[in-house]
């Protein structure tokens, strides 16, 4: 750490940045951030983005993220609940910055480049095992179901559906290979992260999959429910909700291209958040750099 330490200290000492952005940190020290104020020609503004909740348990969280919450100018998390908390905690400039896609990687694979045929996997759920999942999934049915990722032999339904249960993570093509292909795909959010809407919530309409994902003000902020995206309060109503869209493609495709649209156009992507936080910066650039 001592070698972090003094890098990033040498940087701002030799250079001239008028931002300093860190993200999901867990190792820079209040005395690092301190140091690096003192070293620079010119003090840049420091601002943090986290997208993890700091606040719930058995999520991991920055070795010295509380007692380096106001040495930053600004604080951005991508979730709504904890802007109050970090006032609470003395950092007034703390804002919402929702999740994101990325548009080189989270778009429409074409059927030529896929691996699969169109809507070849029925209904898949891209995300970390959790047991929270486990009655979800059942309820969906394995016979139809293609999960990834991680940590997935934990989960009791392993040694059955093998054959449904692919204990790896998926990035970029992949991930957009299975999105693309899927007739319905979940974007479940995990209770003990406190989530009320996910990178899935954006990434997987993306893709121009059609979206099922649990009822949440916060995702109905962003997406029209029946419209643009399915949602549900408990395993009956989707599986009811399945079972109607994979029987009818009019509406399935209606519906995941509304979506699709709506994501593209409402302006989700990374760049755009970025745009958001470098204007809610902005106040504090003038009064630092004139």
């Amino acid at each position: 750490m001592d070698k972090a330490h003094r890098a990033l200290v040498d940087l701002c000492r030799h250079n001239q940045f008028d931002m300093v952005f860190v993200m999901a940190e867990n190792f820079i020290r209040r005395e690092t951030l301190e140091a690096m104020q003192d070293a620079s020609p010119r003090p840049p503004v420091l601002m943090y983005h986290s997208h993890d909740n700091n606040f719930s348990s058995g999520i991991l969280k920055p070795n010295h993220f509380f007692s380096t919450l106001n040495e930053y100018d600004l604080v951005f998390t991508t979730k709504s609940q904890n802007v109050e908390r970090y006032k609470s905690l003395g950092q007034q400039n703390s804002f919402f910055i929702p999740s994101a896609y990325e548009p080189a990687v989270h778009h429409p694979v074409l059927e030529q480049d896929s691996r699969y045929r169109k809507s070849e996997l029925l209904v898949t759920f891209v995300g970390t095992y959790d047991r929270s999942r486990d009655p979800i999934l059942e309820k969906v049915g394995w016979d139809r179901l293609q999960v990834w990722g991680s940590h997935w032999q934990r989960s009791p339904h392993f040694p059955k559906h093998k054959d449904h249960i692919h204990p790896n993570p998926i990035y970029y093509f992949e991930f957009a290979d299975v999105l693309s292909s899927s007739a319905c795909s979940l974007g479940l959010l995990r209770a003990e992260a406190e989530d009320l809407h996910t990178q899935r919530t954006f990434e997987i309409p993306a893709c121009g999959a059609l979206q099922f994902s649990p009822r949440t003000d916060e995702i109905l902020s962003f997406f029209e429910e029946d419209k643009e995206i399915v949602c549900f309060s408990s395993a009956e109503e989707l599986k009811d909700k399945l079972d109607y869209y994979l029987r009818d493609e009019s509406a399935r495709r209606k519906v995941a291209e509304a979506g699709h649209r709506r994501c593209v156009d409402g302006k989700h992507a990374y760049i755009d958040r970025v745009r958001s936080m470098i204007q809610l910066a902005a106040p504090q650039l003038r009064r630092t750099h004139g």
